[in-house]
């Protein structure tokens, strides 16, 4: 296990995790680290590449708002009841998780007496960890977890945007609506790498286009994803005789 960085992740490949839902033990007094910043991630041993989502979301200047407030609109039947699906996968439990016998046992491993204190563990387990209250809306409730800005960056722009035009447009229920470019983050594979990694105790291989669909959450009316899996290469049979010309 890697020292510095070795708690990064007690789930492990939270994606197809399910957590035990353990209720918060911690007062989650944050620590300054550095969070929701553009993770490099290593693709090669020679060669690193930087994440667009994480920069994109690092630049934003909008708020948290948190799950629950994405739940008002997205947990709707019309919107495809993205919320409920949401709670089921392992990302909702990320903190509480942080208080099971496993992750108590792997802390303990490592020196860590509470890891839903430790910072090591909550920069990947809480959205937002690390930020300053003002990048926080006031409802804000870290206690959910890996909540959806962590994926589609902080959504009060967003939250505002969406509402006055149904407000003025009279919107109906289930309508498909394209988000304009710079109003949310579409996550990408680098994004899921940043804390789906070795550094994790726990960490198992993290297959991106299997858990994408995994967690995959469609509006019922949209046809085709958005974030798609990385296209399969093919690679030619190199003893395969080659053809003659006539």
């Amino acid at each position: 296990m890697k020292n510095s960085n070795a708690t990064a992740m007690i789930l492990g490949s939270a994606l197809l995790a399910v957590g035990l839902a353990i209720q918060p033990t911690s007062s989650f007094a944050q620590e300054p680290v550095k969070a929701q910043e553009p993770a490099k991630v290593a693709v090669t041993a020679e060669k690193k590449k930087e994440s667009a989502a994480l920069k994109a979301i690092a630049a934003s200047k909008a708020l948290y708002v948190g799950a629950a407030k994405c739940k008002s609109c997205h947990n709707k039947e019309s919107q495809g009841g993205i919320n409920d699906k949401w709670e089921k996968m392992g990302h909702s439990k990320g903190f509480t998780q942080l208080a099971s016998p496993e992750s108590l046992k792997l802390g303990k491993e490592l020196g860590i007496k509470k890891p839903q204190e430790a910072a090591e563990c909550l920069k990947c387990h809480v959205t937002a960890y690390g930020l300053p209250k003002e990048k926080l809306h006031k409802r804000f409730k870290p206690e959910l977890g890996v909540q959806c800005e962590t994926c589609h960056g902080p959504g009060s722009d967003h939250v505002k945007t969406r509402l006055t035009e149904a407000k003025e447009n009279k919107v109906e229920s289930g309508t498909l609506r394209e988000i304009p470019a710079g109003e949310m983050v579409m996550p990408d594979e680098l994004l899921c790498l940043s804390c789906h990694n070795e550094d994790s105790p726990s960490y198992k291989e993290f297959k991106y286009g299997k858990n994408l669909e995994t967690i995959r959450h469609l509006h019922p009316k949209r046809e085709k994803p958005r974030v798609l899996p990385p296209k399969k290469v093919v690679k030619k049979d190199s003893t395969e005789p080659a053809k003659k010309d006539g």
